[in-house]
């Protein structure tokens, strides 16, 4: 299964556009939903504690964001490998994929790197 043309079309889309994806997630704050671990509360899309619902929340416990911006990034993902797949194998040989599956995840860690240096200064 493997080896098999479709899945290596699917693996190089998903796993390439996983990383992208996950850069603009991060970046726009799109979490599918929000963790809050020490209440067991799961809520669906972007809560910050400052939200004009239920303030104190923040106060109470933390809010946990990566679970839902990795959510976001991999459904994205799905979509762009199934939508990989469905292309004619034409299109996905030669030019300059070869050359987008390793420079967008390289690109995305140094993006995240740069978005996440803030979090780390005093």
């Amino acid at each position: 299964m493997t080896s098999s043309p479709l899945f290596c079309r699917f693996a190089s889309a998903y796993g390439t556009s996983f990383a992208v994806f996950y850069v603009v997630a991060l970046k726009f704050d799109l979490a599918l939903f929000t963790v809050y671990p020490s209440l067991g509360v799961v809520l669906l899309g972007t809560h910050h504690p400052t939200d004009a619902a239920d303030p104190a929340v923040g106060f109470v416990a933390p809010a946990m964001y990566w679970y839902g911006w990795v959510a976001t990034a991999a459904l994205a993902a799905l979509m762009t490998g199934l939508i990989a797949v469905a292309l004619p194998a034409r299109w996905a040989k030669g030019g300059v994929w070869p050359v987008i599956v390793w420079v967008a995840p390289v690109a995305a860690m140094i993006a995240c790197v740069c978005l996440t240096l803030p979090w780390f200064r005093l």
